[in-house]
């Protein structure tokens, strides 16, 4: 046998080796808690990266009590698991109560790539999401939200929005700084979301221990 046709199965044999060696590697792992996300964290990036594609993700997505999640359009399948609280989630372009179906705790549920769909949380909630990216939340028809900065129009419900000088008269019957009762309690109005599309505002209200809440403007009562 020639030199050459040694050093070449020799050769070989180090790549094969090395190849084995390499496959034989353990993957690896990772465990993420369930945490309690601050009142003004929407998002938790558990594993992945929802908005590279191709990638594998998980997120976390908190809702207060009471709050309705708009009518939008996954552009993936999106996988859902409820890990905290109770939900309920209705399919369309436009919000209905009577179309929602209760997500119980610990209940998965799958809306497919491109179906509208709605949402409301029961009580506090954390919904996970799995999938594989890119993920978004564009809502179907345009979004106004109240702040203490100032009023934002929203494309996504995960977002930020651009700032706009104005929104539909009728959208905030409310201000920021608002004393009100509903039936989750008293509280003041720290922020508020607008569907002229839905003709429906909600308004987010901290409560004096503050716990927060969600409620329509026809739920609270001024003080």
């Amino acid at each position: 046998m020639s030199l050459v046709r040694i050093f070449f199965f020799a050769l070989l044999l180090v790549v094969l080796c090395g190849n084995n060696a390499q496959s034989q590697e353990p993957a690896s792992h990772g465990v993420v808690p369930l945490h309690t996300m601050p009142p003004e964290q929407w998002v938790e990036k558990v594993w992945g990266d929802s908005n590279k594609a191709g990638e594998p993700f998980v997120i976390r997505i908190h809702n207060d009590a009471g709050y309705i999640v708009l009518p939008y359009v996954p552009p993936i399948d999106e996988n859902i698991t409820i890990v905290r609280g109770g939900w309920s989630v209705g399919m369309g372009r436009r919000f209905s109560r009577s179309a929602l179906e209760p997500v119980e705790l610990g209940t998965f549920a799958i809306v497919p790539k491109n179906m509208a769909h709605f949402a409301w949380s029961k009580s506090e909630t954390i919904i996970q999401v799995h999938g594989i990216g890119p993920f978004s939340s564009t809502v179907i028809d345009p979004v106004y939200e109240l702040t203490d900065k100032g009023v934002f129009m929203l494309t996504s419900l995960l977002q930020p929005g651009r700032p706009t000088s104005s929104s539909p008269p009728d959208c905030f019957a409310l201000r920021i700084g608002a004393r009100v009762h509903g039936e989750a309690g008293e509280g003041v109005v720290v922020g508020a979301r607008c569907s002229p599309a839905n003709q429906l505002t909600q308004y987010w209200v901290r409560k004096p221990n503050s716990e927060r809440f969600w409620a329509t403007r026809e739920q609270l009562k001024p003080l």
